[in-house]
């Protein structure tokens, strides 16, 4: 039994990456253009059928019992626009279980998903904002976003976490805290047993199904400036916080 259900989660895992992909390209060749061609708003539009898919798609994985999803402090999610949504990386789904859970938020993504055969589309659409962007665009791109009531959903490590490793941020997050006074909105995730973690393949899956938690903290006031005058200083602060923040997680982990 226990080989019979391995060999069945291995071949669901293998039709869950298909249909995300070939589902995400279906959606910038078909949906998308035709909801473009309505009045009112698109990236609107797009971001929100983005959204209703991966709420589809994580329904869909726990009901194949690919893994299991638990939530702490939902409510906090429910009036959250115009917020930075900050959260470690142990798994390449965070980024679908966090859009699954809010309807409006926009990405940093980087430049080769911007340029993706399938993909591409489907972020031009929604709006997204490329990483290859100069410092001033980058900056105002997110401003943009955060006073249209989009939460921007950052992962501070710029990659997937290594497991076991202590989180080490980088400061481009904090930077754009402090010029566009974003609250922060920490989310913290882990994934037990680990899968998709960082350099392995997506058919090394665990002997159990994995559970997905994730536990939306307390926001951070956007008063980093006025308690830090110098905007580098106050940066700083921020990530040290945060990496503080995140290090006392995973020790109790």
């Amino acid at each position: 039994m226990r080989r019979l259900n391995y060999g069945w989660r291995l071949a669901a895992t293998g039709v869950a990456f298909a249909f995300i992909f070939g589902g995400g390209g279906l959606l910038a060749v078909t949906l998308l253009p035709l909801l473009a061609l309505l009045p009112g708003h698109q990236r609107e539009r797009a971001q929100f059928l983005i959204h209703a898919a991966f709420r589809f798609y994580i329904e869909m994985l726990q009901l194949l019992r690919l893994l299991r999803l638990e939530v702490e402090g939902l409510e906090r999610l429910d009036d959250c626009g115009g917020r930075m949504i900050v959260a470690n990386h142990p798994s390449l789904l965070d980024v679908v279980m966090l859009m699954a859970l809010i309807p409006k938020t926009q990405c940093i993504v980087k430049a080769e998903l911007w340029n993706h055969r399938l993909l591409g589309g489907l972020m031009r659409r929604a709006g997204y904002i490329r990483n290859d962007l100069d410092p001033e665009a980058m900056v105002a791109a997110c401003r943009t976003a955060l006073d249209a009531g989009n939460c921007l959903i950052i992962f501070p490590e710029g990659t997937r976490s290594l497991p076991g490793s202590p989180p080490h941020f980088r400061r481009g997050f904090a930077n754009l805290a402090t010029l566009t006074g974003a609250v922060i909105q920490p989310v913290f995730i882990t994934c037990e047993p680990a899968t998709l973690v960082k350099g392995e393949p997506w058919w090394r899956i665990p002997p159990n199904r994995p559970v997905y938690r994730l536990v939306v903290d307390e926001c951070l006031a956007p008063d980093w400036s006025v308690r830090y005058p110098c905007r580098s200083i106050a940066a700083r602060k921020i990530v040290q916080v945060l990496e503080v923040y995140y290090a006392e997680k995973l020790q109790n982990v």
